[in-house]
C-alpha cells in the first residue's frame, strides 16, 4: 500500500475498529444534560403516555394577541398531547385574562385541558379565580371559553371577597357584561 489515497481508506477503517475504545466517553460527552430519565443519578420524572404523534414539554408560556394586544396567557409546568392534536393537557396550570394588558383575573388549578379549535380552557383539581377587583372564586372544575368570554361550571362554587362570602351550586360569568349567575340554593353572607 503507497500513495495517499491507500492511506485516507485506512483512517476511517481504524476509528471504526477502534470505536470500543473511544466511543463510549464520546457518546457521553455528546448527550443531552438535564432530561437523560435518571441515568445520571437524578431523579426519574414518570410522563405521560403521549400516544400517536404526541409530545411532552416541561415549564411551557403561551401567549394570544388580539390585535397586538395581550389578551391570555397560559403558563403550565407540563403540556403534553396525545391522539387529538387540538387538545393540549396541562398540569400546574396558571391562566391570566387581560383587559387592556391589565390582569383582569387570574385562574390556577393543578390539571387542566386547552381545546384550541374550541378557545376552550377546562380546568381541575384545586381551582381558584382572582379577580382584579378582589374576589376569590373557588370550584372543583371550570371553563373558561374564550370565544363567547365567559367562566362557567356545575360544581359546588365558594365566592369570597371583603366583607362579602356567597356559595352556590355552579356559577356563570360573563365578562362582556361583567355579570355573575350564581346557581343553587345560594347562600350570602355579608360582613
Amino acid at each position: 500500500m503507497s500513495g495517499l489515497r491507500n492511506i485516507l481508506w485506512l483512517l476511517p477503517l481504524a476509528l471504526w475498529f477502534s470505536w470500543p475504545l473511544w466511543g463510549g466517553p464520546v457518546s457521553r460527552f455528546l448527550a443531552p444534560k438535564g432530561g437523560d430519565g435518571g441515568l445520571s443519578g437524578g431523579q426519574v420524572v414518570e410522563r405521560p403516555a403521549a400516544a400517536g404523534g404526541g409530545f411532552v414539554m416541561d415549564g411551557v408560556l403561551f401567549t394570544q394577541l388580539k390585535n397586538g394586544v395581550l389578551d391570555w396567557q397560559i403558563q403550565a409546568g407540563r403540556l403534553y398531547s396525545g391522539d387529538n392534536p387540538d387538545l393540549l393537557r396541562l398540569e400546574t396550570v396558571e391562566a391570566r385574562v387581560f383587559k387592556e394588558t391589565e390582569p383582569r383575573f387570574v385562574i390556577t388549578g393543578r390539571e387542566g385541558e386547552y381545546d384550541s379549535k374550541r378557545k376552550l380552557l377546562l380546568m381541575r383539581d384545586q381551582v381558584s379565580v382572582q379577580t382584579a377587583k378582589g374576589l376569590l372564586v373557588q370550584a372543583a372544575s371550570l371553563s373558561y371559553d374564550d370565544q363567547a368570554r365567559m367562566i362557567s361550571t356545575g360544581e359546588p362554587v365558594r365566592i369570597t371577597g371583603r366583607n362579602l362570602e356567597v356559595s352556590g351550586q355552579g356559577l356563570d360569568y360573563d365578562m362582556t357584561d361583567d355579570s355573575y349567575e350564581v346557581g343553587g340554593r345560594v347562600k350570602v353572607d355579608i360582613r
